[in-house]
């Protein structure tokens, strides 16, 4: 099992796609079926029998409004099989991305990428954002420059390879500024040697300038200030929100002292097997929600908490079911486990429970939405329980009684998790009352398949870049590096059973239907579509393959400035978008929390910042999201 801190509060977020015609900052409505169009440059890299060469091929960005209610994101290609997984994925990611940072509404709009020549691979993200986001301002883009870098789902430019061949690309279409990401100004060649694009573009007629994230980008571009979210005050919940989070807290410790006191009458030996897992995750996270909770931080003091008494009761249910097997033999141990294995009927009942519901207000809706989100990963879950279980079963049935004891001990302890997000789910009912009113034009079946879809397309450029590469290299196949990670990475997990669910059409059935159910979708489809970009994130944007140990955690960072800038950033982000709900007397429970706990693990090892990079995104696209539901998606913006 996975030594990393399970995302157990789970942050689920969600999106509001309005209908109705474009409205640029100006005002100016664009009529159904007029279009608007730019045209860019991004730049490729491609390795030919003499190393490796650089060029560029002209896109065409077009956006049109509709007038129906559909957000469609097209690819059109001059050549077959022009573009790939990643290309499609970077346009999604463009297409989403722009939304979130500008406020516009994208519902009932087409946008369709017109590529000429072959291209593939996400460095061009950076550059589709900052076109469509153009389009959608009704900005003009400068004609000299062109640009290298991925986005980021929070804005930020991720790091790519090829740039000193890419260099040469520019010089090819004649642009003479190019913007590369941020800490990459030194980069490799062919050989390995480093080289500095500064210093070779200017030896060959091109400016080329690091940027951090998009708001530096499309300011170059255009010559225009895209605005951020910001609001004045602090990050600070409403007195009963916080007096109700304080009293979740000690509740949630006093489970967490009473699995320690189940725990501290297990065989010692029983515990030297669990210590260092599961047992040392609980007592992090028991010190941390601590230590949180004395600062007076107590959303992030709830979400440490309620980590700590899943990960207590995790590690007693497995050094119970160990310690009767030593002791009774396998069929008491069998009969344990199947004991645990019953949390189907909780979680129904959960779902019946948020069927009844009528959300009015934005607080309202924050709390339905992430209780669902509960509901879905208690699913995803339990999906990956059960084939614990039945790879238990096949083992012991096959005569491997001894194989089969970890994938039983494992079912189970996420089973118990399961139980712990349930009665998180409940409680989260209790909060978020207040705030705005819902805007009436919502449609979130609209935005969840919006965001499933870039899911799909991130999903499948992590595919490409990630497992095929990986497969080649080791001389497996694909599906050997998908069971490795399966096991290893359990966001890889929840994104993998979220997606089965999604494919297979269970989706409905697990929701259970009525009318909330579509906010139930909404937030498990873009909970999937985070996950996608976190995978992303992790083994191809800031993390080199060679910095990843034998179980595939992060021991190092491809660019120490980048994930330093992207946290600042990021922070800087959730404090605007999280400050908006705040003056609107919203209490966003978990975007808070989420903001708290990421200040501590910031500070930590590099898992811990990525941990704290995607909290920090969670929160701040859920709160550019309940901007949407409000129907002040703009504000901060102006």
């Amino acid at each position: 099992m996975p030594c990393r801190r399970t995302p157990l509060v789970a942050l689920v977020i969600s999106c509001l796609l309005l209908t109705g015609a474009l409205v640029t900052p100006s005002g100016a409505a664009v009529a159904a079926g007029a279009e608007s169009q730019v045209t860019l440059f991004p730049v490729w890299v491609a390795e030919t029998p003499d190393g490796s060469v650089g060029g560029a091929n002209p896109v065409r960005i077009r956006l049109r409004s509709s007038g129906g209610d559909e957000f469609r994101v097209g690819f059109t290609e001059d050549e077959v099989a022009g573009t790939g997984d990643q290309w499609r994925a970077a346009g999604w990611n463009a297409a989403t991305v722009a939304t979130l940072l500008t406020g516009a509404p994208l519902g009932g709009n087409e946008i369709t990428f017109d590529l000429y020549g072959r291209i593939d691979g996400p460095s061009a993200g950076g550059l589709m954002t900052v076109g469509t986001i153009a389009l959608l301002r009704g900005d003009k883009v400068k004609k000299d420059i062109t640009m290298t870098g991925t986005i980021n789902p929070d804005g930020t430019i991720g790091p790519v390879g090829g740039i000193p061949y890419k260099v040469d690309g520019v010089v090819e279409v004649g642009k003479t500024r190019m913007l590369i990401p941020l800490g990459q100004r030194n980069s490799t060649d062919d050989l390995g040697n480093l080289v500095d694009v500064v210093d070779y573009g200017q030896s060959v007629g091109v400016e080329v300038i690091e940027v951090a994230d998009i708001y530096e980008a499309y300011e170059l571009f255009t010559g225009e200030q895209l605005r951020r979210p910001s609001a004045g005050g602090g990050m600070q919940l409403s007195p009963d929100a916080y007096d109700t989070l304080e009293g979740f807290v000690e509740a949630w410790l006093s489970d967490f002292d009473a699995s320690v006191s189940q725990w501290d009458v297990l065989d010692p030996e029983v515990q030297e097997i669990f210590l260092e897992g599961l047992a040392a995750e609980a007592n992090t996270a028991q010190e941390r929600a601590f230590s949180l909770s004395q600062q007076g931080l107590q959303a992030g003091a709830y979400s440490s908490a309620l980590e700590a008494a899943a990960f207590a009761r995790a590690a007693v249910v497995s050094g119970t079911a160990a310690q009767i097997y030593f002791t009774q033999g396998i069929d008491a141990f069998v009969a344990q486990i199947s004991a645990s294995a019953s949390v189907e009927d909780d979680v129904d009942a959960l779902i019946e429970e948020l069927k009844t519901l009528r959300p009015r207000t934005l607080g309202q809706v924050s709390t339905l939405i992430d209780a669902y989100g509960y509901a879905f990963d208690a699913y995803a879950v339990s999906q990956f329980a059960q084939d614990q279980f039945a790879t238990a079963d096949e083992l012991y049935q096959s005569g491997d009684v001894e194989g089969s004891l970890d994938p039983a001990i494992i079912g189970a302890q996420f089973y118990s998790i399961v139980g712990t997000q349930v009665d998180a789910a409940y409680q989260l009912l209790n909060l978020g009352s207040g705030g705005a009113r819902l805007k009436n034009e919502v449609d979130p079946s609209a935005a969840a398949d919006f965001f499933r879809k870039a899911a799909e397309a991130n999903m499948q450029a992590f595919d490409t870049i990630i497992v095929e590469s990986k497969a080649e290299d080791l001389g497996v196949s694909s599906d050997q590096v998908r069971a490795f990670l399966y096991e290893q990475d359990f966001d890889y997990t929840l994104a993998q059973a979220g997606f089965n669910l999604v494919e297979d059409q269970r989706l409905e059935e697990v929701l259970g239907g009525g009318r909330n159910a579509a906010f139930g979708d909404l937030g498990g489809s873009i909970a999937l579509y985070v996950r996608a970009n976190g995978l992303i994130n992790k083994y191809y944007a800031l993390i080199r393959a060679d910095c990843l140990d034998e179980t595939f955690e992060p021991v190092c960072v491809q660019n120490e400035r980048a994930l330093a800038s992207a946290l600042d950033f990021a922070e800087g982000q959730v404090e605007g978008g999280v400050g908006i709900l705040l003056e609107r007397n919203v209490d966003p429970t978990n975007e808070v929390g989420a903001y708290e706990v990421a200040g501590i693990d910031r500070e930590g090892d590099i898992a811990d910042k990525l941990d704290a990079l995607e909290g920090y995104l969670a929160a701040f696209i859920k709160a550019r999201v309940l901007a949407y539901l409000g129907g002040f998606e703009t504000a901060g913006l102006e």
